[in-house]
C-alpha cells in the first residue's frame, strides 16, 4: 500500500493540530445549556445544544468546560448581574476557543460569558409568560378572591428546612396578641429545576382537601436569589393564579417581583411578612368584632327606649281614656241623684204617667250612654290587646338574637376559644411600642390569670 497509514491517536492529533491552526481564536457563541455540572473540583462541565426555532428539533450539540480558575470569577459575575444562576434550559452568549483532545475529543473551552444576553432573553420568556397570562384571562383570578375575615388555617408550602419556614411559624405562633392558628405543611423543593414541579404538586394536594384551609403561603427563604428563576415559570404561575384559595406569596425577592409574586393574592418580601399579614388580618376581625359589638349595644338600647316610651305613651292613653269615660258617666249619675230628691215629690204628685216615662228615658239614656262608652272601652283594650303581642313578640325575637350575637362576641366566649388577652397598666396591650423591658403585664385566659415581666421584645 502507498498510501500512508495513521493510528488512531495519530489521526486525532493531527485533528487537534489542524484546529488549532485553523481556528486559533476564541468565538463568541450562542447556545442553550442542556446539562451543567458543578464538579468538586471546582470545574464546571457543560452540554450545549442548539434547537430549530419552528420544529424545536435539535441541530447542534457539543460539550464545554469552564476551567475552576475561571469559573470562580465567572460565577458570582453572571449571578450579580443577571440575578440567576447558570441553569438548565437557559440561552448564554460566551466567549469560547475550540478544542481537541486525542482522547476526549471535540470541545469548547469556555473563557467569558456576557450576562445582558442572558438577561435580555430571561426578560422576553418573563414577558412571554406575563402576555400569556394576560391573553388567557387568568392574571388577577387569584387576587379577586375574597379571603375569609379570619384566615386561621393555612396551608404552607416550604422545605421543611427552610429558615423561612421557621421564621414564618415562629412568627405566627408567637405572636403577642395570642391569636390561635393552625397550619400544615406541604414538604416542597423551593430552588432548582425540581422545583416547579414540586410546588405544582403540593398545590393538587392542597386543592383535594382545601375545605380544610382559609389559604396557602408559599414561604422560602435563606437561599440564593439567583435560585429563583422557577417562580416566573407559566406552569406555575398558572397554577397559583387559577388555585381556588388565596395564595400569600413571601419567596424572599429583595429586588425582583416573579410572576408567582404578580398572580398571586398578596406578595410579601418574607416569610415574617406573610406571618404578620395574617396576625394583621386577626387584628383586624377582632377590631371589627369590638365595633360591631359595640354598635349593636347602641342599637339594642336604642330600639328597647323606643319601644318603652311606645309603650308608656299607650299605657297613659288607655288611662287617659278610661279617666274621662267613667269621670264623665259619674258626673251624670251624680247629677241625676243630686236633682232627683227635690223634683221626684212634685212630679209624682203632678203627674205620675210623666214621671215614669221621665224615669224610664233616664234609664235609658243611662244604659245608652254607658254601653257606648263600654264598647268604646271595650274597643280600646282589643285594639291595645291585638297590638301589644306582636310589638312584644318581635322586640323578644330581636333582643334574643342581638343577646345571642352579643354571646358569641362576648370577650369570655373568645377567650374559651383559646384566645388571650395581655393588659398593660390596666390597659389592652395591642402594640410592642406600649411595653419597655422590665415592664410587668397580666395576661387574661379563660381561666384565670398569669402575670410576668418583659425580658425581651421584637418589632
Amino acid at each position: 500500500m502507498t498510501e500512508t497509514q495513521y493510528s488512531l491517536f495519530e489521526l486525532n492529533r493531527l485533528i487537534k493540530e489542524t484546529i488549532a491552526k485553523q481556528l486559533p481564536n476564541s468565538y463568541w457563541v450562542v447556545a442553550e445549556i442542556s446539562e451543567i455540572n458543578d464538579h468538586p473540583s471546582g470545574h464546571c462541565y457543560l452540554e450545549l445544544i442548539q434547537k430549530d426555532d419552528t420544529t424545536d428539533a435539535l441541530k447542534a450539540k457539543a460539550r464545554a468546560t469552564i476551567w475552576s480558575y475561571t469559573f470562580r470569577m465567572l460565577k458570582p459575575y453572571f449571578e450579580t448581574m443577571t440575578n440567576r444562576t447558570l441553569a438548565r434550559g437557559m440561552k448564554i452568549l460566551v466567549n469560547a476557543q475550540v478544542v481537541f483532545h486525542e482522547l476526549y475529543g471535540y470541545s469548547l473551552n469556555i473563557t467569558d460569558i456576557e450576562p445582558s444576553y442572558t438577561l435580555g432573553d430571561i426578560e422576553l420568556k418573563r414577558r412571554e409568560t406575563i402576555n400569556k397570562l394576560v391573553s388567557d384571562g387568568i392574571m388577577d383570578m387569584n387576587k379577586e378572591l375574597t379571603l375569609n375575615m379570619l384566615p386561621n388555617r393555612i396551608a404552607i408550602i416550604s422545605s421543611p428546612s427552610a429558615a423561612g419556614l421557621q421564621d414564618f411559624v415562629g412568627q405566627l405562633i408567637n405572636n403577642q396578641f395570642g391569636y390561635t392558628f393552625t397550619y400544615t405543611l406541604f414538604p416542597s423543593i423551593m430552588q432548582g429545576d425540581d422545583a416547579e414541579g414540586s410546588i405544582i404538586s403540593s398545590l393538587s394536594k392542597i386543592h383535594e382537601n382545601m375545605e380544610q384551609f382559609d389559604a396557602v403561603a408559599i414561604v422560602r427563604g435563606g437561599g440564593a436569589q439567583t435560585d429563583l428563576s422557577c417562580f416566573d415559570s407559566y406552569q406555575l404561575a398558572s397554577n397559583i393564579a387559577q388555585f381556588p384559595l388565596p395564595v400569600i406569596a413571601g419567596i424572599g425577592h429583595d429586588k425582583d417581583v416573579s410572576v408567582a409574586d404578580m398572580v398571586a393574592h398578596t406578595s410579601l418580601k418574607t416569610p415574617t411578612a406573610v406571618a404578620e399579614f395574617f396576625i394583621g388580618q386577626s387584628i383586624a376581625a377582632e377590631q371589627q368584632a369590638t365595633e360591631l359589638s359595640s354598635r349593636l349595644k347602641s342599637e339594642i338600647d336604642f330600639i328597647i327606649d323606643g319601644e318603652t316610651k311606645n309603650l308608656n305613651s299607650l299605657q297613659v292613653l288607655f288611662q287617659h281614656s278610661c279617666a274621662n269615660t267613667i269621670a264623665t258617666h259619674t258626673h251624670q249619675i251624680e247629677n241625676i241623684l243630686r236633682l232627683t230628691p227635690y223634683t221626684t215629690h212634685s212630679l209624682v204628685e203632678t203627674n205620675r204617667s210623666r214621671i215614669k216615662s221621665a224615669q224610664a228615658k233616664i234609664l235609658l239614656g243611662i244604659k245608652t250612654s254607658i254601653a257606648k262608652h263600654s264598647t268604646q272601652v271595650t274597643n280600646n283594650k282589643l285594639k291595645i290587646q291585638t297590638l301589644l303581642p306582636p310589638k312584644f313578640a318581635n322586640i323578644n325575637t330581636q333582643l334574643d338574637h342581638w343577646q345571642q350575637t352579643t354571646h358569641n362576641l362576648d370577650p369570655t366566649n373568645i377567650l374559651q376559644k383559646g384566645y388571650s388577652i395581655t393588659y398593660h397598666k390596666g390597659k389592652v396591650l395591642k402594640s410592642i411600642d406600649q411595653i419597655e423591658i422590665g415592664d410587668q403585664i397580666e395576661i387574661k385566659l379563660f381561666k384565670g390569670h398569669a402575670t410576668g415581666n418583659i425580658t425581651d421584645k421584637n418589632a
